[in-house]
């Protein structure tokens, strides 16, 4: 797509003087074009409404002599800060083509409907960078735009988004938006997740999620007599042997989870496990694998994760979870080492899709994926469609913890559509395999048997503070998390209103890092302890909190560097923030500066040599992390810091939030903030709409 949005702009609003950059362009394609799997062509001639392609790329025109009711609204959003340059662009964009549609059908241009597409196409937008797969029209109609109350103030003077009713008629008249048999960009669907309202998505969104549901849906038939032993009474022997020497019986009697989900594995295309820290995921994977291999040693294993870190993660589990096992069953996974999902499929840096799709297919025989709660939708989607249709697909995660960076919560999706229990089939076919506690439930569906919870923590005893705390938080129980916080019995937890004690909780683990004889030490302290915030940002941000402990820092003369130079100091963490393979480090590791100021470098465990700081790719530093930033790492102890009320931080605070920040910690945790706040983020779910859930399940219930 040529990038060449608007040349000049009708009264620009202040940092939007420029047409939006490269990045801008590509980011705009990406939403609107079609998916190269979409059965819809990109911008049907039949559809007389929609300008050719070539308008919908290339042309500026239709982003100039916008009405005033268009330039008026999206000047109000600038100033305010309320939308990003993609934002703005977009509802531009849309809008253009609105006015455009009506001139070249010699029809009235309609200032009020220009405005309605523009603010629609602003706001989808921000919904998509926010998370939501879709809007509730709804849930706007009527309202000002944003509904950030923090911003508010700046909009008295904007007329409010147009009711539901006019909403409706508008986006009907125009040629942005049509239902899921046009062409159109945006796709209004009335859905009974709305309450009866309509739901409006970005076109890629729903034929994703379209496709995930079917795909699922496919692979929930079990695997073939020649693909792996399905059947009760067909199971093999060395299955039967293998699954014997790995999980015995407990003694209570209770279902072994772990076991149900290896059963499982054996039998089904696709698997989720779903747990909380310390359930044993990459324990019950580490066995499932092994018992696949044990079954058919032929099989082609593939490990991957979102992320380099978790990745790194995945495989350093694996490996010492291995040791567990018998020789003959654990040799087959020494040598094996996750990779990211976008080096799995084959992403390029220069262009959109991956190299391993539909056509040309992984040639794994089972894909075993960590960190789902971490997969977006358009992730969730290209992983799918590059599967073999007989291979297997194992996700383990967490769905309480925080939803992915970009749109759609496709795990947590899956794992809630599953509830339900065994299948009859299932429960048959572990009885076989010489598990013979499973209860078929009268509830199950198909999805049922392709879902496993575990749900006991071995790292949380049933009288850790920690483990207290995350239950109460995963439970949404505010009343019952400040108990636990405000119980001066309980030692490993603690609230404290006055932030500024975060910094002076920070260096006081800071010190042994900054104090240690060698580099190895200085990554062993480090890793003991992590300062945690839910924005980037002002002084309750990492940006503000990193800058305080290493000021902090120098004021007890621990560390030292010339003034208005880069700092540099022994044992100053860092965070490498891209994939670069030229020195092996991944968006998200994390190591420490050493050496001297002449010959500096950087030091990462799982690196053999250092690095030389020339060399370093882009990186910050990482006494303090964003709790997003943090999914997938464990720490001794955590301390995490509330945003300050009234700001879009405060906004992000939700019990995914707190769950995800106070289940790194194996030791203690500390929260830095207002009773209130924590009663109000413990009691507020994070809320992401999309079509998901209904369609798998409409796609995987049993036929009526």
């Amino acid at each position: 797509m040529r990038d060449t949005l608007p040349t000049r702009w009708r009264k620009p609003p202040a940092g939007l003087r420029r047409p939006p950059p490269r990045r801008v362009g590509r980011q705009i394609a990406r939403l609107l074009l079609p998916h190269p799997a979409s059965p819809i062509p990109p911008f049907s001639r039949t559809d007389r409404r929609l300008p050719s392609s070539s308008r919908w790329t290339a042309s500026s025109r239709p982003m100039r002599r916008l009405p005033r009711t268009v330039t008026d609204a999206l000047d109000a959003i600038a100033e305010a800060e309320a939308a990003e340059a993609v934002d703005l662009a977009l509802a531009r964009l849309l809008a253009g083509l609105d006015v455009e549609h009506a001139r070249r059908e010699g029809l009235p241009v309609d200032p009020d409907r220009a405005r309605a597409v523009a603010l629609t196409g602003a706001l989808v937008s921000r919904a998509r960078r926010d998370g939501h797969a879709a809007v509730a029209l709804a849930d706007h109609a009527g309202q000002p735009f944003p509904e950030d109350e923090h911003a508010r103030s700046a909009f008295r003077g904007l007329p409010p988004l147009p009711d539901a009713a006019s909403w409706r008629r508008f986006l009907e008249a125009s040629p942005v938006a049509g239902d899921a048999a046009s062409a159109a960009p945006l796709v209004i669907e009335p859905r009974p997740d709305t309450e009866g309202g309509d739901r409006l998505a970005f076109r890629r969104f729903v034929d994703a999620e379209r496709r995930v549901a079917r795909a699922v849906s496919a692979r929930l038939h079990v695997l073939s007599e020649a693909e792996g032993t399905v059947e009760p009474g067909e199971t093999g022997d060395s299955a039967r042997k293998a699954f014997a020497a790995l999980f015995s019986p407990r003694e209570d009697g209770a279902l072994d989870r772990q076991a149900l989900a290896a059963a499982a594995a054996l039998r089904q295309r696709a698997l989720f496990v779903a747990g909380g820290p310390g359930t044993g995921k990459t324990y019950t994977a580490a066995r499932l694998l092994a018992l696949v291999l044990a079954d058919r040693p032929e099989t082609r294993v593939a490990l991957a994760a979102p992320t380099g870190k978790a990745a790194q993660r995945l495989t350093e589990s694996i490996q010492r979870a291995l040791g567990g096992l018998p020789d003959a069953l654990a040799e087959p996974l020494r040598s094996s080492e996750a990779v990211t999902l976008h080096r799995l499929l084959g992403a390029h840096p220069e262009r959109a899709g991956f190299r391993h799709d539909a056509r040309r297919p992984l040639p794994h025989d089972l894909v075993l994926v960590d960190e789902g709660s971490m997969i977006d939708l358009p992730m969730f989607d290209a992983l799918l469609a590059a599967l073999r249709p007989e291979a297997r697909l194992v996700v383990l995660g967490d769905p309480d913890q925080l939803a992915p960076v970009e749109a759609g919560t496709p795990f947590a999706d899956l794992c809630a559509a599953g509830e339900g229990g065994a299948t009859p089939d299932l429960a048959a076919f572990c009885a076989d395999l010489g598990l013979a506690n499973v209860p078929a439930s009268p509830d199950a569906t198909p999805l049922s048997a392709s879902v496993v919870r575990l749900t006991e923590s071995r790292r949380f005893g049933p009288d850790s503070d920690v483990g207290a705390l995350s239950e109460a938080i995963r439970q949404s129980d505010g009343a019952a998390a400040l108990a636990v916080l405000t119980d001066e019995a309980r030692r490993d937890v603690a609230l404290t209103e006055d932030v500024r004690e975060a910094v002076a909780w920070a260096v006081g683990y800071a010190r042994d890092v900054v104090t240690t004889e060698t580099a190895a030490e200085a990554l062993a302290a480090l890793e003991r302890f992590r300062l945690l915030a839910a924005v980037r940002r002002g002084p309750r941000g990492v940006e503000g909190l990193n800058a305080a402990i290493e000021g902090a820092l120098r004021d007890e003369k621990l560390v030292w560097w010339p003034p208005y130079a880069e700092p540099f100091y022994r044992g100053r963490p860092v965070l490498v923030t891209v994939n670069d393979r030229e020195t092996g480090l991944s968006n998200g590791d994390v190591g420490v500066l050493w050496g001297t100021p002449s010959e500096p470098v950087a030091v990462f465990a799982h690196l053999e040599r250092p690095v030389a700081l020339a060399r370093l790719p882009a990186h910050e530093p990482a006494w303090a992390l964003t709790i997003h930033k943090s999914q997938g790492s464990e720490f001794d102890h955590v301390g995490a810091v509330m945003s300050e009320a009234g700001t879009r931080g405060a906004t992000l605070l939700t019990r995914e939030l707190l769950y995800t920040a106070a289940t790194r910690a194996r030791q203690s945790v500390a929260l830095f903030g207002a009773e209130a706040q924590v009663h109000a983020a413990v009691e507020t779910q994070q809320r992401r709409l999309g079509g998901l859930a209904e369609r798998l399940g409409e796609a995987t219930a049993f036929p009526s």
